[in-house]
């Protein structure tokens, strides 16, 4: 992904925190080569698996997941935030009206054309779904078609099927019961030689420090072996 400064980035993501865990590094490259960054989020998040917090208990889940949003783009250094206004549609269970999965992708990726447009988008950055999410998957396949129709250059994050293996092995450690590990193993992560790995070493702390604003989220890095959480964050991973 090559930016220069003043080009325009616009980081299209399904829910609070996808900013940060997959893309946290490419968006403080952007920002630290001088290109203006907007962040579209689909949904709020109201889905997510909450945890705990005294502070924020008693707040509605999107309300406090947005407000997550807000500070973790501006510690990346985005300039704009624009929320798209969709449900989110959960990890799994029947699909709500209204909800990310439920819109048509040529609905979809129509909405995403004009927004694109409307920002100047010369690149787009987004998650390519390979934790098996449906709307990461949703979302991804209308980003797909829209870009058909813009100029602008895609790059999608990805998690690699082998670190995805080593990270299946210390979760089924640490957290037995999240449903990422009933995903078919081959079908986790995406193929290595897919995959271009481009070092983000520079952005690790920060992207640490961002995707630890997301506290009503358990990050999917914690409590990993230290070798395993620098194998997913201090390289990106991305199909281009």
């Amino acid at each position: 992904m090559k930016v220069t400064a003043g080009q325009r980035v616009v980081v299209v993501v399904a829910h609070p925190d996808d900013e940060s865990f997959p893309c946290g590094s490419l968006i403080a490259r952007s920002v630290a080569a001088g290109a203006h960054v907007t962040v579209l989020c689909a949904t709020r998040g109201e889905q997510g698996e909450r945890v705990p917090d005294a502070a924020t208990d008693h707040l509605p889940l999107a309300e406090v997941r947005e407000a997550e949003l807000h500070a973790a783009a501006a510690l990346l250094g985005v300039a704009t935030v624009e929320l798209l206004g969709f449900a989110d549609s959960g990890f799994d269970g029947p699909v709500a009206d209204g909800s990310l999965c439920a819109q048509s992708i040529d609905s979809l990726s129509a909405l995403l054309v004009a927004r694109l447009k409307h920002l100047d988008a010369e690149h787009v950055v987004t998650f390519d779904g390979s934790d098996g999410h449906r709307d990461h998957l949703h979302l991804r396949a209308a980003i797909e078609v829209a870009v058909q129709t813009s100029t602008a250059a895609l790059t999608m994050a990805s998690l690699p099927n082998s670190l995805m293996r080593r990270w299946v092995s210390e979760m089924q450690v640490m957290q037995p019961d999240t449903v990422y590990l009933d995903i078919d193993l081959d079908a986790l992560g995406a193929p290595d030689d897919e995959l271009t790995a481009i070092d983000a070493a520079e952005f690790f702390e920060l992207r640490l420090r961002a995707i630890a604003t997301h506290r009503s989220q358990r990050s999917p890095y914690d409590g990993l072996s230290p070798d395993l959480q620098r194998a997913f964050l201090a390289v990106d991973h991305v199909r281009n």
